[in-house]
């Protein structure tokens, strides 16, 4: 697990993540075919995190994020949500999309990955892998979450690697 980088288990009080949405085959993205880094450009491109840094008073957290979450629809489909992290209070914009994330306890796990395109396609190896060793379970999670930090996911070392913040409900 030498792509982790840190590890611990902390309370994340209830949020919403608040912005775009992909509905996403889960088959097509374990047969290679990921279009989660072209989402993230066009995310990026129409600058969707403008009217949410906007409510400055309902920010929970500034950094971008992308979960996964929507497993359970039973579709063989999940949905991915490229936006920020609101508080209670938040508005939703017209064509934005909004899910509750309850207050739980998670694993945060620093993953390095080398690139922003390697944070966007398969970081949560690591942080599986840690949990597991850790004694604690990740099996009935509904949602997983990747938080993009300005220093730690844009600042590569010297090797050319980025750390990407995963959050991981356990039980």
């Amino acid at each position: 697990m030498d792509n982790l980088v840190k590890f611990e288990i902390i309370r994340l009080p209830k949020v919403y993540i608040v912005g775009k949405e992909l509905r996403y085959s889960d088959s097509a993205l374990n047969e290679g075919e990921n279009r989660l880094p072209a989402f993230w450009n066009e995310c990026d491109n129409e600058n969707i995190f403008a009217p949410l840094e906007l409510q400055t008073e309902h920010v929970f957290d500034s950094s971008p994020v992308g979960v996964f979450i929507d497993w359970y629809l039973g579709d063989g489909d999940f949905s991915y949500i490229v936006g920020l992290l609101m508080k209670e209070g938040a508005t939703v914009p017209h064509g934005y999309a909004s899910r509750t994330l309850e207050e739980t306890e998670v694993a945060l796990c620093w993953v390095k990955c080398k690139g922003l395109e390697d944070t966007r396609t398969a970081p949560f190896e690591p942080a599986a892998m840690a949990i597991k060793d850790s004694g604690r379970s990740f099996d009935r999670m509904k949602w997983c979450m990747d938080l993009y930090h300005p220093i730690r996911s844009t600042k590569q070392d010297e090797d050319g690697y980025v750390i990407l913040d995963c959050y991981i409900p356990v039980e």
